[in-house]
């Protein structure tokens, strides 16, 4: 996807901000908006920076200012590794329902579809009443089709239809226009679930000339090192669970694949700054430390220089030092292929 067209996706149905944002900061962010739209970019994303800047770290005020960086940011590259520092660093930011939806928006554009149902189902296990619920449902339909699960996919669509208000024409439409696919479709009981199946017909709703869907508000990203099926840690609120697991990480780590031969001693990009480099590459965030440790110690364990960040909630798990931002992005990159996914984050105080 061209420049232009991820700017203007990207701009597509951002809500209004929630929280504790100040009225001038929230005015700040519409202009750099309106900048960015316009043509001028650069103008745009700096309002943005400065905001940040003069943000406290650790703030729903800092997250906002993530947030927007990621809706203005040039490439989908750039925004997912802000949108996943919020998921994982700002599990309590109003913006998370907006980001969790995101994320699986860029997920399909790559076909990654069980990373795209991965968000999708924290989205709507976590937040079943959320403002995004109902589109959370519709981009699952999309997903579950691309699947070929015409049954779930049919039942998402149902549900997502149900709880959309009237005032959502177009949400309404592209739901509608998606129901098409849904005619002598036996429907899930559930879409989450098995594809157990019960005898049904479509949904009530009758299809209705409408344009096609919109397009996916993320660019295309051509990455082959993101795996097809990502592992994952469950991701749950404050409760002494995982906050958030960037992307998903199996607690066994990448597995060898059924008929290979014995797993070959792990070749794991060392770190070559002694401990002095200002870049890491994070991998998960908890809410108790012990769990932190264990993960760290299950990475140790197959190799990682792993280790736990921070004396207070959250507790972030975290390999290496580096000396410079692109070593860090290569070990991101090799950790994806063994289907670890992190992103890159600038290290904690020696």
């Amino acid at each position: 996807m061209s420049r232009k067209l991820w700017i203007a996706a990207a701009l597509l149905a951002v809500p209004a901000a929630a929280g504790a944002q100040s009225s001038s900061d929230s005015a700040a962010y519409k202009q750099a908006q309106t900048l960015v739209n316009d043509g001028n970019a650069t103008a745009g994303r700096a309002i943005v920076d400065s905001l940040i800047t003069r943000s406290t770290p650790g703030s729903n005020a800092y997250a906002e200012g993530l947030y927007w960086r990621a809706v203005l940011s040039a490439t989908a590259a750039d925004a997912e590794m802000d949108y996943r520092r919020i998921i994982v660093d700002y599990p309590l930011s109003p913006r998370v329902e907006d980001v969790l939806l995101r994320l699986a928006q860029l997920e399909l554009a790559r076909a990654d579809y069980d990373g795209a149902l991965q968000h999708l189902t924290r989205l709507t296990t976590e937040h079943p009443t959320g403002s995004t619920r109902a589109r959370a449902g519709y981009w699952t339909a999309r997903v579950l089709f691309e699947k070929n699960d015409a049954p779930r996919a049919c039942a998402a669509n149902a549900d997502a239809l149900a709880r959309t208000s009237d005032a959502d024409t177009e949400l309404r439409n592209q739901i509608s226009y998606l129901n098409q696919r849904c005619v002598g479709v036996a429907i899930a009981t559930n879409p989450t679930s098995s594809p157990a199946v019960t005898p049904a017909t479509s949904p009530a709703a009758a299809p209705a000339p409408a344009p096609p869907p919109a397009a996916v508000p993320a660019g295309t990203v051509k990455d082959s090192t993101v795996p097809k099926k990502p592992m994952q840690i469950p991701a749950a609120p404050m409760d002494g669970k995982p906050t958030m697991v960037a992307g998903g990480v199996k607690a066994t780590t990448a597995t060898p694949s059924s008929g290979a031969k014995s797993a070959p001693a792990k070749t794991v990009p060392r770190d070559e700054s002694s401990g002095s480099g200002e870049w890491s590459v994070q991998i998960a965030a908890y809410n108790v430390k012990s769990q932190a440790q264990a993960m760290m110690a299950k990475l140790k364990k197959n190799g990682y220089e792993a280790r736990v960040s921070g004396t207070t909630a959250p507790f972030r798990v975290r390999i290496g030092h580096y000396a410079t931002q692109a070593q860090a992005s290569a070990v991101m990159r090799s950790l994806k292929a063994k289907q670890i996914t992190g992103f890159v984050v600038k290290a904690e105080s020696q």
